[in-house]
């Protein structure tokens, strides 16, 4: 289990197939599709066009020994595959698993401090974990974390070296107690007046609706990520995200999973540009 909020995987590098992150003979069954010319950045379009292209951080937690459901199985393959795909298609990636709701809020903070964000055109943060319903999700520690605080975290003010760039958040845990009607047998993982910003920029994909479970296959991983993995290395170098959810829902029903949910923040098109070879 990790100890402190040191990212596993912080290099850029392309993904090494003998580092697993847990010593299993994982593979990664896509292929990156790669892009002659990136997307030009226009009034309705993000620029994403800077070596690396985003930051890309992941918070798994596969490990909670204070609840019944304890550990995550197939998470483990999750954080290989997001890892293989996003530094596959020349994004930075740092990986955190298994933090305490301390470590996380350490994590963010470090984070938000971290320079690196001015010198990138995008940032997407990756949530993996159990949760009981639409906002909230546990750490290893067995503590509640909001997304919305999370995603409060990244407004203009609150890290101006965003500012005005695209911030992706997907989101894969349970929303609430219902159980989609599905052909499959997958697994889940069911767990006063201030002012503030408003966000924008910004974009969340859900692996399920709101009071919905999400389901995950303890051999393959997520049906999320599987879907999302296979989805991007296939679309990525040519289609914007609006499109990519559509094809993520497809792909994740073809797969017995549940039906992904996009909200958006005054979001304009995004192509993640991919980077590969």
């Amino acid at each position: 289990m990790t100890t402190d909020t040191k990212p596993i995987y912080p290099n850029p590098a392309r993904p090494d197939p003998l580092d697993q992150p847990d010593g299993s003979n994982f593979n990664f069954p896509w292929i990156i599709k790669g892009q002659v010319l990136p997307k030009s950045p226009d009034e309705l379009v993000y620029k994403n066009l800077s070596l690396p292209r985003g930051l890309v951080c992941i918070l798994n937690y596969h490990v909670n020994s204070y609840t019944t459901s304890g550990v995550r199985v197939g998470a483990k393959k999750d954080s290989f595959n997001l890892k293989t795909l996003f530094s596959g298609m020349g994004y930075r990636v740092e990986l955190y698993e298994d933090l305490t709701k301390q470590q996380t809020t350490k994590a963010l903070d470090d984070i938000l401090a971290n320079h690196f964000l001015k010198e990138v055109d995008s940032f997407i943060i990756v949530i993996l974990s159990h949760g009981d319903n639409d906002l909230n999700f546990t750490t290893n520690d067995n503590f509640t974390m909001n997304l919305d605080y999370m995603r409060y975290r990244f407004t203009d003010g609150e890290c101006p070296n965003l500012m005005s760039k695209p911030k992706i958040f997907l989101a894969n845990f349970c929303r609430g107690p219902y159980q989609e009607v599905t052909k499959s047998s997958l697994h889940h993982d069911y767990i006063g007046h201030q002012e503030k910003e408003a966000p924008q920029d910004m974009i969340t994909i859900h692996a399920s609706l709101n009071t919905f479970k999400a389901l995950r296959d303890e051999q393959q991983g997520t049906v999320f990520v599987q879907a999302l993995c296979e989805v991007l290395a296939e679309n990525a170098h040519d289609t914007e995200i609006g499109e990519i959810y559509l094809l993520l829902h497809n792909a994740m029903k073809l797969k017995g999973g549940t039906s992904p949910e996009q909200q958006n923040f005054v979001f304009k098109k995004f192509y993640f540009n991919p980077v590969v070879g």
